[in-house]
């Protein structure tokens, strides 16, 4: 059995401008694991989609489940990390922020603090517990976010266009750092981008979506590539044409 199941679901939104589909019959299951980025061009629906998995918005339609059980609200089973880093909290040092969720659920102290240590350390952090989000810089608030998701044992993380703000060589630092990140905590991931490279450089899978509005899954490309990946190699070219080719197809019927 898969460990994500979204079944045909749908989101409209209805204002006073009328109703608007996001998201029109969209299915997809996602494997214990798993990397899967969801690709699509602005205003097809992903981030809708991310929400409602997150439990952040209900769906209209249909049905989202999780190892069986269906998706109703926020948990934390479900790690969200967040494009950008206004989530952090100023007044928290690194190690706090981490530790946050832990302290929530009634942690003692002492165990929260061995936990956002090892945590500190996962993402390449270790030392830079003391501080605060203004001593960092975009890359290491990033890497904080990554580190507080984890630290909440969550069954898959949730990553909506996290690396979107980064110049170039940080973003291409922290793909490799998730990558490795990945491949130690073994969690399902569902990342969510606009930049093909990024998704041939990350994805187990990768699904297209159609254009929106009711923006739906139009194709799922496998990337049956080892790590760390070669972006100049045959067979890296090869899947990012064939997903270049899928997306250019909506940009063009737009």
């Amino acid at each position: 059995m898969a460990l994500v199941s979204l079944e045909v679901v749908g989101k409209t939104y209805r204002g006073r401008s009328g109703a608007y589909e996001a998201v029109r019959d969209f299915s997809l299951e996602l494997a214990e694991g798993e990397f899967f980025c969801l690709l699509g061009t602005s205003g097809c629906g992903k981030t809708t989609v991310l929400n409602m998995l997150a439990g952040f918005e209900a769906p209209t339609a249909g049905r989202i489940t999780l190892d069986g059980r269906p998706v109703s609200k926020p948990a934390a089973e479900r790690g969200v990390v967040f494009q950008g880093t206004d989530s952090l909290y100023d007044w928290l040092n690194a190690r706090d922020n981490i530790a946050f969720g832990l302290r929530l659920a009634g942690v003692g102290r002492a165990e929260r603090r061995a936990v956002a240590e090892r945590f500190l350390a996962l993402v390449g952090l270790a030392g830079a517990g003391d501080k605060h989000p203004a001593e960092l810089s975009g890359g290491m608030k990033q890497r904080i976010q990554i580190a507080r998701a984890l630290a909440n044992n969550p069954r898959m993380l949730l990553m909506d266009e996290p690396f979107g703000a980064l110049d170039a060589m940080t973003r291409n630092i922290l793909q490799a750092e998730l990558t490795r990140i990945w491949q130690e905590a073994r969690k399902t991931v569902l990342f969510i981008t606009h930049d093909i490279e990024e998704a041939c450089a990350l994805a187990t899978r990768i699904g297209v979506m159609k254009r929106g509005p009711g923006g739906t899954l139009k194709t799922v490309v496998p990337v049956d590539l080892p790590f760390p990946r070669d972006r100049t190699s045959d067979a890296f070219m090869a899947i990012f044409r064939h997903v270049h080719a899928a997306i250019r197809e909506e940009i063009v019927a737009a």
